[in-house]
């Protein structure tokens, strides 16, 4: 049985240089359209970033933590490649936001902060139902703000 997505409108995608990693469809029950046009969708998509970089520092953790060896010896030719420009080849990643497939918010941030082995084996499974929950309760509040410094949203 094939599933159909067009009773599921919402939807978050995170990609690393413009290349899909994952991607949900959901449903978000209460949806306020003025959450659109609002300051709190900067802080929807912020918390939902947050989340994930969060991931990728207790996985950063962890790899380091289990290749470190205290025991070895370091020598003057091992310090001198560690002095290279880890953003000579920056990799971004992109978080977005949409909403009968129209990008309503996008956040891009740097990879390079993270070790290859991590930035290039994502694995956010387990923090998927968090990133949907961030999502669904920030675009179903029901009242927003609708001005910034003066200016309407």
């Amino acid at each position: 049985m094939k599933k159909s997505y067009d009773n599921l409108p919402y939807e978050f995608l995170l990609s690393i240089n413009n290349k899909p990693i994952v991607g949900r469809n959901f449903h978000i029950k209460g949806f306020n359209p003025d959450s659109l046009k609002s300051i709190e969708i900067k802080d929807v998509i912020d918390d939902a970033t947050s989340v994930i970089e969060e991931q990728f520092k207790l996985k950063s953790n962890v790899y380091l933590w289990r290749y470190y060896n205290p025991y070895s010896t370091q020598t003057v030719e091992g310090v001198e490649d560690l002095k290279k420009d880890i953003y000579e080849n920056e990799d971004f990643f992109t978080l977005q936001i949409k909403v009968k497939g129209r990008v309503v918010a996008q956040k891009i941030f740097s990879g390079n902060d993270y070790p290859p082995k991590v930035r290039y084996d994502v694995d956010i499974r387990s923090i998927i139902p968090e990133i949907i929950s961030i999502v669904q309760n920030g675009l179903s509040l029901k009242k927003y703000s609708q001005e910034y410094c003066g200016y309407t949203l």
